[in-house]
């Protein structure tokens, strides 16, 4: 397998070594999983948050959201791992344009270049308002 993530990763500069890349994307998938586990089942009713101590709309909203959120950023991970397979890890998904080091630094499970995450933000900013 390191050798497809070799060639998949081709001209993203020396700092980003395929195998590290899959281990850091590997080590956040697993940190997210403990942190789903250990929050434990979301409530199905309104039974209890502690022993005896009812749910509240906002804690269940809360804890929702939160899940939400968790899995949106595992399904992220996966996405990356996918791409550094099939040799599309570090190409933006909008434009095809390679995405600058410095992002997949910051954020190696980014799957758009900056100007197209910007046009993507500035697009939902408009729909919500």
């Amino acid at each position: 397998m390191d050798g497809m993530l070799l060639e998949s990763v081709e001209g993203l500069g020396e700092s980003l070594v395929p195998g590290e890349l899959w281990e850091l994307l590997q080590a956040e998938k697993e940190s997210i999983s403990q942190e789903i586990v250990a929050d434990g089942p979301l409530p199905h009713d309104a039974t209890s948050l502690n022993e005896g101590e009812p749910w509240d709309d906002a804690d269940e909203q809360m804890m929702r959201r939160h899940r939400g959120i968790l899995e949106a950023r595992l399904r992220e991970l996966n996405d990356a791992q996918d791409r550094l397979i099939d040799g599309g890890y570090g190409v933006c998904r909008d434009c095809r344009n390679k995405i600058s080091e410095k992002r997949l630094q910051a954020d190696p499970a980014a799957p758009l270049c900056i100007d197209c995450q910007r046009m993507l933000e500035a697009n939902s900013f408009r729909s919500v308002m």
